[in-house]
């Protein structure tokens, strides 16, 4: 359930980004965007603390919207690497989360934003991770 979340929010994103979600480029608009998309990163990588790395998610130490904090967990706990961009971006993604609902200033750009898409895809990829998302779920018939 939580890996269709991200999806969603990801899905929420990609609509808010295109020429009909957005037809005048708000910038508000686009920050919304930005919001989801590190929503849909950030519930991503506790999918993978929780379903493959098998870690309580109950502790408030996976509590966080620090997306380095949750891919250094992730790294750790969980068999995989997580695709390089997203690490070098993890600091400005993760300050999507709060200036996107409470600064002054766009966030991000509408090219930024497509390109965190694009590292979320990258990071549920079967064949760039070892155990990858989507083939954890099939092989232990299990969702969270």
């Amino acid at each position: 359930m939580l890996l269709d979340r991200a999806d969603r929010d990801v899905y929420n994103a990609r609509l808010l980004i295109s020429p009909t979600g957005n037809p005048d480029n708000d910038e508000l608009i686009d920050d919304i965007a930005a919001y989801h998309v590190q929503q849909g990163i950030e519930k991503a990588l506790k999918y993978a603390l929780f379903s493959i790395g098998g870690l309580d998610e109950t502790s408030r130490t996976y509590r966080t919207h620090s997306i380095p904090t949750l891919i250094d967990l992730v790294q750790e706990n969980c068999g995989f690497t997580v695709p390089e961009r997203l690490i070098l971006a993890s600091n400005d993604i993760t300050g999507w989360e709060a200036n996107s609902r409470y600064g002054e200033d766009p966030v991000a750009m509408r090219d930024e934003i497509m390109e965190a898409i694009e590292m979320y895809e990258e990071l549920k990829q079967v064949d760039r991770n070892p155990i990858g998302f989507r083939r954890w779920v099939s092989v232990n018939n299990k969702r969270v």
